[in-house]
């Protein structure tokens, strides 16, 4: 329900300045009794519900319909009460607040009807006391104000909403590019590796033996120079061996520099815990994690309206394991959609599994174990 901050407190003040007119009746005793009392109420029970939907924490709210709409409902009713009590009708311009709140939190087709109901109430109130004219008018003129409102309301969620699919895009895009490039050093390196194992190391290797069998053969000062060449020649060896095995050591993919580009797009707040380095051998499993917490992401912020999600990435002695957990509506059962099936699939692929738990309410949670290449399920 929290929309951008210049919009909430534009409702703060609203709310504030459309009262001063009766506040001031009240303070000079020209507006008592039972009707001041009541109206008091009703102000402050408008102001306090209004802080409850506006704060930070309140984002729960469009998960929760039933407390919404208490909420909502609380404010129009306080609203079309300081407006019947007084009789003063630019106090309907709380009622616009109202329809902006209900456009953040619910449906198009629920917000407008909640914006015609509060309207035609408006219009009866306004018509008790300037009759059936005045209650056209006034309910009229402040129903185009509740469809501006709903209007500007839809559009700054469309563009908020853009914004974060687009800077999540790029994330993706970002993260792909650079495990896309890590790959191609890793694979250059590897096969750099095997090469100098596989030519330079066989050749040393043989001419090891060489000179061995020479030493043996040799006597005198000649054998002296072969056993130098020798010895040279199983040193340069064991730096070549060295050196292939640093190749193959440095040629593993560090997976945790890609989910943290990933985890810092967007509203969503992504709270991870994973190691500073995560390497991977086999850069196809270390591709088909980062496509998993991709997808974990993407489902948490635009399918679960979730707020905060946690991801927990720890590397085993026998494989990755994988937990995350949302704050989102959650599901009254599982439906395996193409994102599920596809996060599924791709740790079968590598004899992996994949649980999730809908959380009817509290949030959706996933949990998985790819194995380390080499090692059964």
């Amino acid at each position: 329900m929290r929309g951008e901050k210049w919009l909430d407190w534009a409702a703060y003040a609203t709310w504030l300045v459309v009262s001063l007119p009766t506040i001031a009746d009240i303070s000079t005793g020209e507006f008592a009794g039972w009707r001041a009392f009541t109206w008091v109420v009703a102000f402050l029970a408008f102001g306090l519900s209004l802080a409850v939907c506006l704060r930070p924490a309140a984002s729960p709210l469009a998960r929760r319909p039933g407390r919404a709409v208490a909420l909502l409902a609380l404010q129009s009713v306080a609203g079309l009460a300081m407006i019947f009590l007084t009789g003063n009708g630019t106090a309907g311009a709380t009622l616009v607040i109202v329809a902006a709140e209900a456009a953040a939190v619910f449906p198009p087709a629920i917000a407008w009807t909640w914006v015609v109901v509060q309207s035609l109430l408006l219009g009866a109130i306004w018509g008790y006391f300037d009759g059936w004219i005045g209650g056209l008018t006034g309910g009229g003129s402040f129903a185009g104000f509740q469809a501006f409102a709903i209007s500007a309301m839809s559009l700054a969620r469309s563009e908020r909403s853009a914004r974060e699919e687009l800077s999540r895009a790029n994330a993706e895009l970002v993260a792909t590019q650079s495990l896309l490039a890590e790959n191609s050093r890793i694979a250059e390196r590897l096969r750099i590796s095997r090469d100098l194992h596989d030519t330079l190391g066989h050749h040393l290797t043989a001419l090891s033996l060489q000179l061995d069998v020479a030493s043996r053969l040799t006597s005198g000062q000649a054998a002296e120079h072969v056993r130098e060449a020798h010895a040279i020649t199983r040193l340069l060896l064991g730096d070549v061996r060295s050196v292939v095995s640093e190749m193959r050591e440095t040629s593993r993919l560090n997976l945790a520099d890609e989910v943290r580009a990933l985890a810092g797009a967007g509203a969503l707040q992504v709270h991870l815990d994973l190691p500073d380095t995560l390497q991977l051998d086999d850069p196809d499993q270390a591709h088909a994690l980062l496509r998993c917490v991709q997808e974990i992401i993407t489902n948490a912020s635009r399918h679960g309206g979730a707020q905060n999600l946690w991801i927990r990435i720890a590397r085993r002695a026998d494989g990755i394991d994988l937990h995350a957990r949302d704050d989102g509506r959650g599901a009254t059962h599982i439906t395996w959609g193409n994102g599920l099936k596809g996060m599924r699939e791709r740790f079968e692929v590598f004899s992996g599994r994949i649980e999730v738990t809908p959380g009817d309410g509290r949030g959706f949670e996933v949990h998985g174990f790819m194995p380390r290449p080499g090692i059964a399920s």
